[in-house]
């Protein structure tokens, strides 16, 4: 079983007073073992797959007074933000000791509207980018990263076009970049059911090619999931879909044929679509995938380390439901109407589920409309178990210190 350390700190950030929200900036967040001496630091260990281990969330206090940090990347030492309601990113270095520390390096504006996530991209140059997801107007845009780990002001505006059938998706909406093992970098559009693909030319990224995904599918989240062999060839991305409740398999188009109904970019295809057993009113966010070994002590080759249980928010009935992953293919663990965790899924903790986190065997939920942080202990089999809540204003994401 994993063992939980005393003081594992983790960043929280969200909504903020723009949005009529109370995210106070960015926040740290201790999860410590109830019973033991977490305060010192010391020697306090709990062995959360055991049903009589106690957890609870602590404050620890606000990092960065900025408003809205609806998304934070965090690339070793340093730290990015993107500041949703002022239309900003900005960078700090995390300093350590005695306490955690957010020092402010650079803040710029955005050439898009209502920044949304930012992920740090390697070019084919070794240069750092921050790469920004813009909601509002479908903007992609880069932003060169100076040596110190200040961001600069971006030097491309990848623009969206085109729109879905949906009310929401009147007008193109990025929402979450992805760079792939081989240097390519994925964004959705979750207003034009688009997954775009880029490659680097001589530090500047280009627009290679969209998978198009079924109409009204809202592709938002993207996630890597781990495969056997060699990554650079064989990878996987899970896209979560919003509006469709599915989690839609990309890979490389050599390894399959697709369903035939999806168009293929850059030899980059759609593999599979599992369906979530979303509500009428559901709306689909995040995907966090616990690997058989973060739960198990038995390791066995049929159960390799690859394979695991992928959980996913449902805004709308909240839950959150399980798909197995056996290192090629998602499938439902139980058909959606089945009552109880492998079915139908379990109560969220709160309201609107928008960011899961896994750490170890655990499950960290930011409920933003219920403004409260849910943990869920995973048992062996996966299932989840609530274990503490804490009080927080509007969170959208959890980023371990």
């Amino acid at each position: 079983m994993t063992e939980l350390h005393a003081n594992l700190t983790v960043l929280v950030g969200g909504f903020g007073a723009a949005r009529g929200s109370s995210c106070p900036g960015i926040e740290a967040v201790s999860l410590r073992p109830a019973n033991g001496d977490s305060a010192t630091g010391t020697d306090a260990t709990v062995s959360i797959g055991s049903s009589s281990s106690s957890l609870a969330l602590v404050k620890d206090g606000v990092l960065a007074d900025v408003p809205s940090p609806t998304w934070i990347e965090r690339d070793g030492d340093l730290l990015y933000a993107v500041l949703e309601d002022t239309n900003e990113v900005a960078a700090f270095r995390i300093e350590r000791s005695p306490a955690p520390v957010l020092i402010e390096l650079s803040r710029v504006a955005e050439p898009g509207a209502s920044p949304t996530h930012a992920v740090v991209a390697t070019d084919d140059l070794g240069a750092k980018h921050l790469i920004v997801a813009n909601y509002a107007d479908g903007h992609v845009c880069v932003h060169p990263i100076a040596a110190d780990g200040s961001v600069l002001d971006a030097t491309q505006v990848l623009t969206g076009e085109g729109h879905g059938p949906l009310p929401a998706q009147e007008g193109p909406h990025a929402h979450w970049i992805l760079p792939l093992p081989d240097g390519r970098v994925l964004s959705t559009d979750l207003g034009a059911d688009r997954i775009y693909v880029h490659r680097w030319s001589n530090g500047v990224l280009e627009r290679v090619g969209a998978v198009a995904l079924e109409p009204g599918t809202g592709p938002r989240d993207m996630h890597l999931l781990p495969v056997a062999g060699d990554a650079m060839a064989q990878w996987r991305v899970a896209v979560v879909g919003e509006w469709s409740d599915t989690v839609t398999m990309l890979g490389p188009d050599a390894v399959g044929t697709g369903t035939g109904d999806h168009s293929e970019a850059d030899g980059i295809a759609v593999l599979q679509t599992v369906d979530l057993g979303g509500d009428p009113l559901d709306q689909a966010a995040s995907l966090a995938l616990v690997p058989w070994s973060s739960l198990r002590n038995d390791k066995t080759e049929t159960e390799p380390s690859i394979s695991g249980i992928a959980y996913v928010g449902l805004r709308g009935s909240e839950r959150i439901v399980a798909l197995q992953w056996d290192g090629e293919r998602l499938s439902r663990l139980a058909p959606f109407e089945t009552p109880g965790w492998q079915g139908r899924g379990i109560d969220c903790g709160g309201s609107r589920p928008r960011h899961i986190l896994p750490v170890g065997n655990l499950l960290l939920v930011a409920n933003e409309v219920s403004n409260n942080l849910t943990v869920f202990r995973l048992s062996a089999d996966g299932s989840p178990i609530h274990a503490t809540d804490l009080s927080s204003g509007s969170p959208t994401v959890v980023v371990r210190l």
